[in-house]
């Protein structure tokens, strides 16, 4: 009777689309009073004046503040949550890519793939503090709070090299103290709750990496043989489950993480760059350039049903979300007459 139940509301919620705003003229302020069914309530609509593509996004919670990676327009766009409206820019990147703000040191740390730095910004002031020089294309950022490291790939064809590296920085020091040698240039980088395990994608090859923290040695490599171009990371903690998102064709592949067996896979919105697991309420949120949101949720630990289909905006790939807050955020770049903005989201 269970399963019945399940199923059928994820039929259900599957027909949301069709009452859902248009893709391309979201409503600036969802009307008053109105109820939506939806596991992701647009809440609020944020513009920003830059043109090229956004790329990642990262939150100071404590502070209420996102920054943004606008690759296109070479600067970090930072929004004031409170206020609901952008406050500034930091200048001078060179296609920034990952960002990732660090309260224990509040710092502010930037990768730019072009000039192959990681340049550490004041987190009050938003002054430039360092730039720790690594080499061609910098790329995602993790951080390790039980150690304070940070973690950036960089390396690979983009250096025109046959192996990437993710580099280790202190972030309280603000320097470069290691590497990690991988297959090819690393993507997405993601430090278990733990603190002694760091997963990191190898897009090119196909591949997910386990890293120990203690070590820093790769412990564990594999293939993914479902889909090509592994490129994104979710953990659910609770179950032992990683979630690896790859884009040809595009699809969520769940491995156990303690076996590294796929457990289950599943096809998801194109061109993904941003995917998240919600704890609280057993559900996966995928973002792509295809122009969706898609929202699965999970039935037990190796089975997960498509909840529903954000339309947002074609090349709307990056997203990020921030429990703390009980918010979604998806960067929304410029396209035709329609102005880049930030998308908020709140789960329900």
């Amino acid at each position: 009777m269970k399963r019945i139940i399940l199923v059928t509301a994820a039929v259900l919620a599957f027909l949301l689309p069709l009452v859902a705003q248009d893709a391309g003229s979201p409503a600036r302020q969802p009307r008053r009073g109105a109820v939506s069914l939806a596991p992701l309530r647009l809440v609020q609509t944020i513009p920003l004046t830059v043109e090229g593509r956004l790329d990642h996004l990262y939150a100071d919670v404590k502070g209420m503040r996102l920054f943004v990676a606008a690759l296109g327009n070479n600067s970090v766009e930072v929004i004031d949550l409170r206020a609901g409206k952008w406050i500034r820019s930091i200048a001078g990147s060179e296609k920034p890519q990952g960002v990732w703000y660090v309260p224990e040191v509040k710092k502010v740390f930037i990768a730019n793939g072009n000039d192959g730095t990681c340049r550490v910004y004041n987190g009050e002031t938003l002054a430039l503090i360092d730039s720790v020089k690594l080499d061609l294309g910098p790329d995602l950022v993790g951080y390790n709070p039980r150690t304070k490291l940070v973690y950036v790939g960089y390396g690979g064809e983009d250096a025109k090299k046959d192996y990437g590296n993710v580099a280790i920085i202190d972030a309280r020091m603000n320097k470069h103290i290691g590497d990690i040698q991988t297959n090819a240039h690393p993507g997405a980088i993601l430090v278990d709750d733990s603190g002694w395990r760091i997963y990191v994608t190898i897009p090119q090859n196909s591949e997910v990496a386990v890293i120990d923290a203690k070590s820093n040695k790769i412990i564990k490599t594999w293939r993914a043989t479902e889909a090509q171009r592994t490129v994104s990371l979710a953990l659910d903690a609770a179950h032992g489950r990683l979630f690896v998102g790859a884009r040809n064709p595009a699809r969520v592949i769940v491995y156990d993480i303690n076996s590294f067996q796929r457990v289950a896979d599943f096809p998801t919105v194109g061109l993904m760059d941003g995917m998240f697991f919600d704890g609280a309420r057993k559900r996966l949120y995928v973002s792509g350039g295809e122009g969706f949101v898609d929202v699965f949720q999970q039935q037990d630990a190796d089975h997960y049903l498509p909840l529903a289909r954000i339309p947002t905006r074609p090349i709307a790939r990056t997203s990020l979300f921030v429990p703390e807050l009980n918010r979604y955020y998806v960067a929304v770049p410029r396209k035709d007459n329609e102005s880049a903005e930030i998308r908020v989201y709140e789960p329900q």
